[in-house]
């Protein structure tokens, strides 16, 4: 069994260059505790922009070896189901995998997106968190849960701090090896939450967007990761499909309030009043999890999860005019 090269940098070497990665190891061949962390974090230092390999989940990698050779070989004879390689055959964990690419994804978003954005978006220019009609209520500094209007900069900061603390939360993931059932629906509002801080980069600063995607493509793996695994629905994806960081959309129009309603009319224009008497308020999470496509009666939205002292949560959407 060959023993994995030791990667470390050298005197003299560039960043640029010293992580560089270049050829992949197979799973089974990292021995450490946060297997996936480090796998991940390989495919992307190898292509950033290689979303599909960096997202799709893992195949049992020796049986896929073993298969690459022929029916005959030595090698196949002399291996034994009980030998140590044998023990490296497993099927990578669909929860696991979810929650280590959720938690590379707001480590990511630190840099380059944020840093670039806190040079241009301060409290003056973004007085408010917004991504075209939909303004963002954030309650992480309220008083016995009262929701309070947050500038642009430090909604994204809160809502980065939050996601970071529930995803480190011994309570809410008590192991990164095992992701228990009940764990599962802080995923999709993890997500959700995450996908606002791409919203409004790209509707109101494009060019930083455009130069933070050219460089990590970050927002293309969020909408791999979100379309690949379900977790957040199609209407609360306010950015186009068709824009693949390239180039500037200059006749894309912010979104609106009946992109992200629950049963959005044909007619947007004829119904725009009808839809904003119907639907004022839509929390993005009501503390469970569930989907806001779940939402069957209006008259249920805030009171499902009534809000705690102290706690912390950026989950609110409102219309603005």
């Amino acid at each position: 069994m060959a023993t994995p090269a030791v990667q470390r940098p050298y005197r003299g070497s560039r960043v640029s260059s010293f992580y560089s990665v270049k050829s992949l190891p197979p799973l089974s061949s990292l021995d450490s505790a946060f297997q996936l962390q480090e796998y991940i974090s390989l495919l992307i230092r190898l292509d950033a922009h290689d979303v599909d390999t960096i997202i799709a989940l893992p195949e049992k990698s020796s049986s896929k070896e073993s298969d690459e050779r022929p029916l005959d070989s030595p090698e196949n004879d002399s291996k034994k189901p009980d030998d140590g390689e044998r023990k490296s055959e497993f099927s990578v964990d669909r929860a696991c995998w979810i929650y280590e690419q959720l938690r590379r994804l707001a480590q990511d978003l630190s840099h380059p997106l944020i840093t670039m954005l806190q040079q241009e978006c301060t409290r003056s220019s973004c007085p408010q968190m917004k991504a075209g009609e939909w303004l963002y209520l954030c309650v992480a500094h309220g008083n016995d849960g009262a929701m309070e209007q947050c500038c642009a900069i430090d909604y994204i900061l809160h809502t980065l701090d939050s996601a970071t603390g529930l995803l480190n939360s011994p309570r809410a993931f008590p192991s990164r090896l095992s992701i228990p059932q009940t764990s599962h629906r802080h995923f999709a509002s993890l997500a959700r939450r995450l996908g606002r801080i791409f919203a409004h980069a790209y509707f109101h600063h494009r060019e930083v967007f455009e130069q933070a995607e050219a460089e990590s493509s970050l927002y293309s793996r969020f909408l791999k990761l979100t379309s690949q695994f379900d977790l957040v629905p199609a209407e609360f994806l306010v950015i186009p499909e068709h824009h693949d960081g390239t180039g500037r959309d200059e006749e894309v129009e912010p979104p609106r309030l009946l992109a992200a309603a629950v049963h959005p009319p044909q007619n947007f224009h004829s119904n725009a009043l009808t839809a904003e008497k119907a639907i004022p308020i839509i929390h993005a999470n009501d503390g469970r999890g569930r989907s806001p496509t779940g939402i069957d009666n209006a008259s249920h939205i805030g009171t499902d999860s009534p809000r705690r002292p102290g706690r912390s949560r950026t989950d609110t959407m409102v219309f603005s005019e």
